[in-house]
């Protein structure tokens, strides 16, 4: 009888130390995944905040281009049609910012210029701007 009681008390410590294993282990694996999610999570928004702001980059260069029509040239309605698709993709990117500042700094240059080289020098300034932050997060992406 004491052989046995000595086996069933060897079975029970065995299948506790088992079970603290596990459940250490599936703590473990937790945590690890939680973390590998996060870092995704992290590099999948550097990924659509570099791609708004180059997108906005581009858009942006776009209108200043449109905005130099001759005086007199009136634009076709498919040219129109262009313009009003291509703001409204700029407007969608420009609300994928998470820099509020840099949105709102966007937003007012699409606002109305004194002229052309004024909007030429206030367009220069924004994609500094733009471009500084899309290396900051290029340089924060390879950390």
């Amino acid at each position: 009888m004491r052989l046995w009681s000595v086996f069933v008390l060897g079975s029970l410590g065995t299948l506790l130390g088992q079970k603290l294993s596990d459940t250490r282990t599936l703590r473990r694996d937790r945590l690890l995944a939680q973390e590998e999610a996060k870092v995704r999570l992290a590099a999948e928004r550097a990924t659509l905040q570099r791609e708004a702001i180059m997108e906005i980059q581009h858009a942006l260069e776009g209108s200043m281009a449109a905005n130099e029509l001759p005086h007199r040239a009136r634009p076709s309605e498919r040219f129109r049609a262009t313009a009003t698709v291509s703001a409204l993709h700029l407007r969608a990117h420009i609300a994928r910012l998470e820099d509020r500042e840099l949105a709102a700094s966007v937003l007012e240059w699409l606002g109305p210029h004194r002229d052309a080289a004024a909007a030429r020098t206030a367009l220069d300034a924004l994609e500094d701007r733009l471009s500084r932050h899309l290396r900051g997060l290029y340089a924060n992406g390879a950390a």
